[in-house]
């Protein structure tokens, strides 16, 4: 049974069965991270709890839309993955079928080099990009000889392991032939033929040098060719432009210092024509990759040390957020706690609760310089600004580039946190949320406030000697109605005995934790079991779910609620989790793909459209050779059919011809036959006659003979002696006359058989004339019958390919047409993209900001305060718990653990405070200053010059659309032309053949009548000559020994009748030599004499 014939996650094939392990995954592996987000679904960091090994695993969801597809693209990637084993691959471990997600375990990489060139926010150097080529190629030649294409070469795409080992990553995409013609890949990256195979035609292994050559320039320049572009519009670039080069000068107008062989590495990879470029063999013995760039050091090495770099920049990045953090709370703080003792209401009156919380730092001394892992944000003071500002938490992000994203207030929630707590033995010590017996509510109602805003309500309850917690209450902000509004009346409660961890939402009907996983293809979140608007609670509630809060996943993994401390401390004891990814590219990532209509959707979706069109365009043409050789067969049976008829016909005739030739030779054999036999008759009657007169003549010259005998004076013994030899002689003289009658008789009788016979044969051969001129007859129409047939399967065959064409160009056509709609789409949608972020950045950039901001941030940063508050007392108490349970040597380890993942937590959340800020400041309706609207107008001529380049490449797709249609429909019909023409040619060359084959059979004919007529006169005239001969020779003979006798024995006697009858026999001689016969072998004269006669 073949996949596609299965249902989505059906395991009753054995083949596909054996594919996936039947062990449940969240029992083998345990604190999951996510690390990366993707088309596919989500990508998590986990730890085997069996052999503590490391692994990756991508969880791919197959419900929903396209779910046949994507379990296809599932089963093929991992029969793919199971049969290919290299030290520059990354290693497969195993599958897992879980619901609807399939769970992918691979080799654990700690980041690839697109996370590397973005943490370092510079090129890499030579010897480094030259260090990660060679290992690269080393798998993707591996790749080619099996052979196989890669088909999505790219920075992201090329791992890196804590050995220093690169190894290539994301085999879904690798085809199963090569070559192959499908739309698959990552469009800066795509080699034009990959973009142009649907028009034309297939592509190789070459395409992934030419990806790779894109690559290398990445890594050299930060970012792709064209990256600055939309994706359809690079697309049409790179299809239709010169390949791209690598710069001699960098922006600043430095000289960029790479080596001459790295140009000509990039040239010889980056050619337009995919012959010309390096196979990855040939790529492997170029001197930048032998020569390492420079670089003395193996390339391990080389990389161990771009690793240990990256690493190093990522902790200070995380860090920097997270002081980020702890400045913006403490100075919220100071500024509450001044605010409140103005009017003798101070909310939290104890200032020690900051040094629990660890939020300490410089009073309002917000570092100038303080810079992310991504923006470049410039926190700046207005010193024209008092103390109540909020230390110009606004202004400081005027100058920040929003080119991250747009996030909504979607992961601020009421629920509890994980943030910061301190011992009192460091400032910097991290805190988590956790055990703590504590419940906070969210109850939401309307607020009686000027604009009706929903009112959010944090309450907390400690245990008994801490501090209590007030209930604080705020309005949130009008300009969120679509999240705060959907929670109207809705509270979210945390039981006491249950730890908070971030990202689930808890109801207040049960006391157990409700925990929902998400399987989709998007980042797992939870959701408040009793909201309504299920989105918009998801959006709320969950603060930082964008990488650690997932499948039941706390901040040290997937601590059960059900879990004993030991195995808590376990699970953190084994942790060996390690990355070059900041918290802020990881929720970036997630942010990116959870916006609607993003990029990356928009590049699978168009993706599937390109892939879809080629299959409808694959099926159509199936289709179509289908008809065709259908019609096919159906003109070769018929045609068929008609030449067995056609043989059949001729077959009929001929046996008609054989069959009355064979008779009437059998008459004419038994006319001759009966004529012999008369004939035969005849002459034993008129030889009978003859012998008996011959007797009488004998008694008569006998009596004659002895009168005169005695009428001479001869003695007795003379006369008896004279009587005896006239005897013999007339004895003799009688039996010659006999035979030499005879003979001539047989002569007549030949000769009369002749004639006969060769008026048999002159009938005989005009009957086989005539059927031959019949066959022919017949077989000339025939001939003229299927030339007809051959004429009207040509018109078929042509109006079936013309029509079979004319479908394919409309299908064509139509897709274009679709893709050109697309692809507009796509960049219209683009375009408004750039155009809110530059409203955002300029609302951010505005100095006349709306008055109700300040008061709105407040709101904000009230929230993440409380939340932090919450979760300084869950981490102190949890963090007790623990500690209580191992020994001091092994505590100092314990909280350094915790230190870890709490800095992570805090990071990605400062991460999100400032998008929440940025969100809220740039939807703000702010009055743009002059150079603002000039920037806005020449950003808005860009992008419809954007529009219009798309537009102008869409049309001269048109354009060569229809140049290939006119081609292809020229070819077509040049080739309907050039099967006529041979049709034609067939048809004189037939008729040619068999007009010959006409006049050589007619003229074998005549040849052979001639040859038979030729014979029997020859037989006839051979026969006669020998008869006459004898007859003459005979007559003479007789003659001779007559009158020898006579005058030897002196009596002078001669018979009369001898010279009568010898010019009888001369005379009858003479009358039979008119006549033509074969020769009679006679062999006696009696009446029984049997004639043989050899025809």
């Amino acid at each position: 049974m073949s996949p596609g014939a299965v249902k989505p996650g059906s395991l009753k094939d054995p083949s596909i069965a054996s594919l996936f392990s039947k062990e449940d995954p969240e029992e083998i592996y345990e604190d999951l991270r996510e690390i990366g987000h993707g088309s596919f679904g989500a990508v998590f960091y986990a730890q085997n709890v069996n052999n503590q090994e490391t692994v990756a695993i991508k969880k791919m969801n197959f419900s929903g839309k396209q779910a046949q597809e994507k379990w296809l693209d599932i089963i093929k990637e991992v029969r793919f993955l199971k049969q290919v084993k290299n030290d520059y691959i990354v290693e497969y471990k195993g599958c897992y079928l879980k619901d609807y997600t399939c769970w992918l375990v691979m080799e654990y990489c700690i980041g690839s080099c697109s996370d590397v060139i973005e943490v370092l926010k510079k090129p890499l150097l030579e010897s480094e990009i030259s260090s990660i080529a060679s290992q690269a190629l080393l798998g993707l030649s591996f790749l080619h000889s099996l052979p196989r294409i890669h088909r999505d070469i790219k920075a992201g795409n090329i791992l890196l392991t804590d050995q220093g080992i690169v190894k290539l990553g994301d085999l879904g995409s690798v085809s199963t032939t090569c070559p192959a013609q499908s739309f698959v890949g990552t469009p800066y990256w795509m080699a034009p033929e990959v973009i142009m195979a649907m028009e034309d035609g297939l592509y190789d292994d070459r395409a992934d040098i030419w990806s790779f050559g894109i690559t290398c320039l990445e890594l050299a320049e930060q970012k792709p060719p064209l990256f600055n572009r939309p994706a359809m519009s690079a697309l049409y670039h790179i299809a239709q432009n010169e390949p791209p080069k690598l710069g001699r000068v960098r922006e600043n107008g430095e000289d960029a210092g790479w080596s001459e062989d790295f140009y000509n590495f990039i040239d010889r990879c980056l050619k337009t024509e995919p012959k010309k470029r390096m196979t990855s063999n040939e790529c492997l013995n170029h001197s930048f990759i032998i020569n390492r760039g420079g670089s003395k050091l193996p390339s391990t090495e080389v990389i161990l040390k771009l690793i240990k770099k990256t690493k190093l920049i990522v902790q200070e990045q995380d860090n920097s957020q997270y002081r980020k953090m702890r400045k913006l709370m403490y100075l919220d703080e100071q500024h509450h706690h001044h605010h409140h003792h103005k009017n003798n209401s101070n909310e939290y009156n104890n200032p020690q609760q900051f040094k629990n919380l660890n939020i300490a730092g410089d009073a309002c001394s917000l570092d100038s310089h303080g810079t992310d892992d991504d923006s470049h944000f410039n926190y700046q003071r207005n010193s024209n600004e008092d103390h109540d500002s909020l230390c110009n938490s606004i202004s400081s992000l005027q100058s920040s580039d929003l080119n991250n994203g747009s996030g909504s207030l979607r992961k601020i929630s009421a629920q509890s946190s994980e943030h910061p707590s301190s011992s009192s033995t460091s400032k910097k010590e991290l805190i988590d949320s956790f055990n703590i017996k504590s419940t906070v509510g969210v109850p939401l109602t309307e607020a009686s406030s000027e604009k009706s805003t929903p009112t959010i309500i944090f309450s907390s309850r400690v245990p008994t000697g801490d501090e209590s917690i007030d209930i604080s209450t705020f309005s949130a902000p009008s300009t969120y109605p679509r999240i705060y509004g959907s929670l109207k009346g809705k509270v979210a409660t945390i039981p006491e005995d249950i730890p908070l961890t971030t990202g689930q939402v808890f109801t207040s009907k049960k006391s157990n934790a409700s925990i929902s996983a998400s399987n989709d293809d998007s980042t797992s979140s939870n959701v408040l079991a009793s909201s309504q608007d299920d989105f918009s609670s998801k959006e709320f509630l969950n603060l930082d779910e964008q990488g650690f809060g997932n499948e039941k996943i706390s901040l040290h993994g997937p601590l059960s609620l059900h879990r004993s401390p030991q195995e808590k401390i376990n699970t953190l004891r084994r942790s060996k989790f390690s990355t070059l990814r900041t918290t802020k590219i990881i929720s970036k990532e997630v942010d990116e793909y959870k916006k609607e209509n993003n990029m990356y959707e928009q590049m699978v979706g168009y993706k599937r459209l390109r892939q879809q069109h080629q299959k409808e365009i694959k099926i159509q043409e199936d289709k179509n050779n289908v008809e065709s050789d259908g019609l096919r067969l159906k003109l070769e049976r018929e045609y068929d059919q008609l030449i067995q008829s056609s043989v059949k016909e001729l077959n009929k005739i001929r046996q008609q011809a054989k069959t009355q030739i064979d008779r009437l030779i059998k008459e004419h054999e038994e006319v001759e036959k009966k004529m012999k036999k008369q004939k035969s008759n005849l002459n034993d009657y008129k030889f009978k006659t003859f012998v008996n007169l011959q007797k009488k003549e004998y008694k008569h010259n006998k009596e004659k003979l002895k009168v005169d005998l005695k009428s001479k004076s001869l003695t007795r013994s003379e006369y008896e002696n004279a009587l005896k030899n006239a005897k013999l002689i007339l004895n003799k003289d009688r039996e010659e006359k006999e035979k030499i009658f005879y003979k001539e008789l047989q002569v007549n009788l030949n000769t009369e058989y002749f004639k006969l016979k060769k008026e048999h044969l002159v009938t005989q051969n005009n009957y086989e004339r005539k059927w031959l001129e019949d066959e022919y007859s017949k077989k000339s129409q025939q001939l003229e019958t299927s030339h007809s047939l051959l004429r009207r399967h040509y018109e078929l065959t042509k109006d079936k390919e013309i029509k079979c064409f004319g479908v394919l160009e409309e299908i064509k056509k139509r897709h274009l047409g679709i893709q050109h709609d697309t692809e507009l789409n796509h960049q219209t949608d683009h375009n408004n993209r750039m155009i809110d972020e530059m409203r955002k950045k300029h609302a951010l950039q505005s100095k006349q900001q709306p008055k109700e901001l300040k008061s709105k941030e407040m709101l904000i940063r009230k929230q993440f305060r409380h939340a932090v508050k919450v979760r300084a007392k869950q981490f102190k108490t949890y963090q007790s718990q623990l500690l209580a349970t191992v020994s001091k040597e092994e505590q100092k380890e314990l909280i350094n653990k915790l230190k870890e993942e709490q800095k992570r937590k805090i990071s990605a959340l400062a991460d999100e405070y400032e998008r929440s800020i940025n969100n809220m400041v740039s939807e703000q309706t702010v009055q743009l200053e002059t150079w603002q609207e000039e920037e806005e107008k020449s950003f808005n001529e860009k992008l419809k010059k954007d529009i219009t380049e798309l537009k102008q490449f869409q049309e001269k797709q048109r354009n060569n659309l229809e140049i290939i249609l006119d081609k292809e429909r020229k070819s077509l019909y040049e080739k309907i032309e050039s099967r006529r023409k041979e049709l034609e040619e067939k048809i004189s060359q037939e008729i040619k053949n068999f007009n010959e084959e006409k006049s050589q059979r007619f003229l074998a004919l005549e040849q052979k009548q001639q040859l038979k007529m030729d014979g029997l006169i020859a037989q006839e005239m051979s026969f006669t000559d020998s008869t006459m001969y004898d007859l003459q020779s005979e007559s003479i003979k007789a003659s001779n020994s007559q009158f020898s006798t006579i005058l030897h024995s002196s009596s002078n006697v001669t018979s009369p009748s001898s010279h009568s009858s010898t010019g009888n026999i001369i005379s009858t001689r003479t009358s039979s030599t008119s006549g033509y016969g074969s020769p009679i072998v006679t062999t006696g004269r009696s009446n029984n004499t049997t004639d043989q006669t050899n025809f």
